[in-house]
């Protein structure tokens, strides 16, 4: 009988975006995480994972073998043994570092610990370029066990086999390398399963005990009985230890060229309390981020108008972000990989606004991805389904809202409803990848009159997407179409009365947006990105504007815009990054020609790197223009104001960045922008540009005449990132937003001096969340009707959530429940500092993954 100690490695690979998190989705059968308090049980060695797992991720290849020599003169073991360690692997493939997570004890830990130092890899690629990266390693140290016997005689008397297959219970995803061992009359059987999770383990006839080990599964055992030459065919589920929905992100460490970039994904947008698992909404939790009314979320960037501000998904601007009356956003959170968000310095593809950017980025389905997801919630029913077709991979999704089910606890006499959906085809050709995307939305709020529904504004609007890439981050093309149509209808019932018209008025825009971009290295530290777009929109606005004499004309007609741009990003020296650009846009319409020159430089200066951590000095000026948009993004209205002129905005950053190896992230920026001209902006403050003198009367004034702003201040973010357990921030912001008045600056009706945002994630064991959520807000001015501004309360919110998962054999079912504004805080309203109204939002939610 031949004795040997068997011992398990498994490596599950994460890399750490500098300065924030960026990850890439993996198939669940193409890793297995190690996670949870109870230690899994193996017997094999699987090194890590060598066949890419995204189109931009490629994983490290283990170079020579990945074994943990068994201890000399080690204590015999009567259970087996773990110790968990992490290993900093450089973008040269060495390990640089290696980390005790998990003790074992004395000889253990000390075998681990040196052997780890003389593993070597072929380094890890993130979109083609060598990137430094994290691997949690679990080693596991058996007892010694007798094993059956390998002789001739022994194998004739082999009579019997099992075979079959190891599944995930819950997502019926492939367990690939399982261990499976059989026990028959003390001998015991090994085998490992393949990449596809196949076995076949030639055994003796008889009672068999059968184990399944896999690393991050619960141990499974069952007995079988199997007669003389029977090949018995099985299907074994194991369950895993924690079916954290996000375990299967990569998780990722690559240099970033941007000054203000934050980029979040995961649990950071999808289980933050208070969002309703809406990732833009995660965006109003980020420092100099402002709102309106807390549950209506358009940003407030830096004390910029919403309408400033550019909410894309892909790059593409979109009508509608959300839902009317606090509901979801547009676009099925499935569909979001993660979100950019730019509180200013934004690069220069993005063209348009003067504030900041907020970015949905959707992933590509994979060729083997098959997934389905049925979700309902108090406000809305949806679904998802992903599989592959035709040789690509097809996504369909919707969703279906009821408010009036909550509205009509509150009023008889208004009604709402909406819908939306997506349909997507992700493939290849070649080296490079296209996708079809076609989505839409619908809305509608009114009122019920004598028993009928009255439509008080109804909102459409459908987008057709084609796209194309080729290539990687050091050197791409990329190009995009897209078509699109809004449409928006009022409740106007004056025109209808009088015979003007046979229906309430209905504005109408169809859209065409080609745009291309480029990279290329030149040498070795420059390279030169560059790009082109152009938009055309046709609008209709009947009953709008009737002649040049109204107080504001706005033709319907058509409007279009040209812009090229070029970056040169030039890393002066290894620690030196300066990337200067410069945009040209031409803007017109039937009536008048723009253009605008917004030359750009950011930088970015490394002042340390060790392996502990990184700190950075960086900034960034530029120029900024737009077409005029009204406050808040309205559907068919937005860009038809040409006319009045072109808003502009001077933008200064400095800040520094420390971004340390144990997963924290500290990131201090001061800004001042110079905004001049300004139109369509003041709301409410306007009333105080002039003074009436002894009257309480409102001052009227013009929407189109241009204004002056500046707003400055200092953010801090400190951020534990989506590793392990834990995760969250802390963002403040001290800031001040203006206006220029004939009595000098004024306090803007978006201003906040204060905001404090706390945010926490906790994975508890038996798959069970919890988060909290914590605000404390200035209160914004507010002008009763009189010269002088006063504010608001300040407001408070704390929201809570709590998740669990429960896994059956073919599927899962999660479960929520959030309380947004658990303490019933009263929040400001109207212009009044006294119109403020409590309020408490409970919610309960299911989806189910099949």
């Amino acid at each position: 009988m031949a004795l040997k100690h068997r011992v398990h490695a498994l490596a599950v690979i994460g890399v750490l975006l500098a300065g924030g998190v960026a990850s890439a989705s993996v198939p669940q059968r193409r890793m297995v995480p190690v996670a949870g308090d109870e230690p899994p049980a193996s017997t094999q060695q699987q090194p890590a994972e060598a066949q890419p797992t995204t189109d931009e991720l490629e994983l490290p290849k283990p170079v020579g073998p990945m074994e943990v020599p068994y201890p000399v003169d080690a204590p015999a073991l009567e259970a087996p043994v773990e110790v968990e360690v992490q290993l900093l692997i450089d973008e040269q493939g060495a390990v640089q570092q290696v980390t005790l997570l998990r003790s074992a004890g004395a000889p253990w830990d000390e075998a681990v610990l040196a052997a780890c130092k003389a593993f070597r890899f072929e380094p890890a690629r993130w979109k083609g370029v060598p990137a430094a990266v994290e691997i949690p390693f679990v080693q596991r140290f058996e007892p010694a066990v007798q094993e059956a016997p390998a002789d001739d005689e022994a194998e004739a008397l082999l009579d019997a086999s099992l075979g079959g297959e190891v599944i995930e219970m819950g997502t019926r995803n492939i367990v690939p390398a399982a261990t499976v061992i059989a026990t028959v009359e003390g001998e015991r059987f090994t085998v490992e399963a393949d990449e596809a999770g196949r076995f076949s383990l030639p055994l003796r006839a008889g009672a068999a005990e059968v184990e399944v080990q896999v690393p991050g599964y619960k141990r499974f055992l069952v007995k079988e009985t199997i007669a003389p030459g029977q090949a018995l065919q099985v299907r074994y589920l194991v369950e895993r230890v924690s079916y954290n929905p996000f375990e299967q992100l990569v998780i990722g460490k690559a240099l970033r060229q941007e000054v203000t970039r934050t980029t979040l994904r995961d649990r950071e947008i999808r289980r933050v309390p208070g969002t309703f698992g809406d990732p833009f909404r995660v965006i109003g939790t980020m420092p100099g981020v402002g709102q309106m009314f807390s549950l209506l979320d358009y940003p407030i960037i830096r004390g910029a108008s919403p309408g400033s501000s550019g909410i894309l998904l892909d790059g593409d601007r979109i009508p509608q972000l959300f839902h009317f009356l606090a509901g979801p956003a547009v676009i099925h959170p499935e569909f979001i990989d993660s979100v950019d968000f730019y509180p200013g310095a934004f690069p220069i593809g993005y063209g348009g606004y003067t504030g900041g950017i907020v970015d949905g980025i959707t992933r590509s389905g994979l060729p083997d991805e098959r997934r389905i997801e049925l979700s309902a919630d108090l406000l809305n029913t949806s679904a998802f389904v992903r599989q592959p077709i035709l040789g690509a991979t097809g996504t369909i999704a919707g969703r279906y809202g009821y408010p009036a089910m909550l509205l009509s606890a509150f009023s008889e006499d208004t009604y709402a409803g909406y819908w939306d959906y997506q349909g997507r085809l992700d493939g290849r050709a070649g080296d490079g990848r296209w996708t079809v995307f076609a989505f839409g939305s619908f809305d509608e709020v009114g009122e019920v009159r004598d028993g009928e529904e009255q439509i008080g504004l109804q909102s459409i609007f459908h987008r057709l997407s084609l796209r194309w890439i080729d290539g990687d981050d050091a050197a791409f093309d990329r190009y995009q179409l897209t078509f699109g149509l809004d449409q928006v209808r009022t409740g106007d019932e004056e025109e209808v009365d009088e015979g003007r018209a046979s229906e309430p008025p209905q504005f109408a825009t169809w859209m065409i947006h080609p745009r291309a971009s480029w990279r290329r290295p030149l040498v070795k530290d420059l390279a030169v990105h560059g790009g082109v777009d152009f938009s055309w929109r046709r609008s209709e606005i009947p009953g709008l504007a009737t002649s040049e004499d109204d107080e504001i004309y706005i033709p319907p007609t058509w409007q279009a815009q040209a812009g090229a741009f070029v970056e040169t990003p030039w890393w002066i020296t290894e620690d030196f990054l300066l990337t200067p650009g410069v945009r040209f846009d031409v803007w017109e319409n039937a009536d008048v020609r723009r253009a605008s020159v917004d030359p750009r430089l950011n930088w970015r200066w490394r002042l340390q790197q060790e392996e502990t951590h990184q700190l950075w000095l960086k900034g960034g000026v530029g120029i900024f223009h737009q077409p005029p948009r009204p406050p808040v993004p309205v559907p068919v209205l937005g860009d038809l104001l040409l006319t009045a002129g072109m808003p502009a905005a001077l933008q200064t950053t400095l800040g520094t960045e420390l971004d340390l190896a144990s997963g924290y992230f500290v990131d201090l920026q001061t800004y001042f922008n110079y905004m001049d001209p300004i139109y369509l902006d003041l709301e409410i403050n306007g009333s105080v540009l002039e003074e009436v003198d002894g009257s309480d009367t409102r001052n009227e004034y013009d929407v189109l005449d241009p204004f002056t702003g500046r707003s400055y201040g200092a953010e801090i973010l400190l951020r534990k990132r989506d590793q392990g357990n834990l995760f969250g921030w802390v963002s403040y912001t001290l800031s001040r937003s203006e206006r220029l008045a004939r009595d000098g600056w004024k306090a803007f009706d978006f201003d906040r001096t204060h905001m404090l945002q706390l945010v926490a994630g906790l994975k508890l064991p038996r798959d069970w969340e919890i988060g909290a959520r914590f605000q404390a807000i200035s209160g914004r001015p507010v002008s009763p009707y009189g010269a002088s501004i006063e504010r608001a309360d300040a407001f408070t919110r704390f929201d809570l959530r709590i998740d669990k998962r429960a896994v059956y054999r073919s599927w899962m079912l999660d479960f929520y429940v959030e309380l947004i504004n658990t303490m019933i805080s009263r929040e400001q309203v109207g212009e009044s500092s006294r119109d403020s109204v409590p309020y408490i939002f409970p919610t309960v939610g299911f989806r189910a993954v099949l």
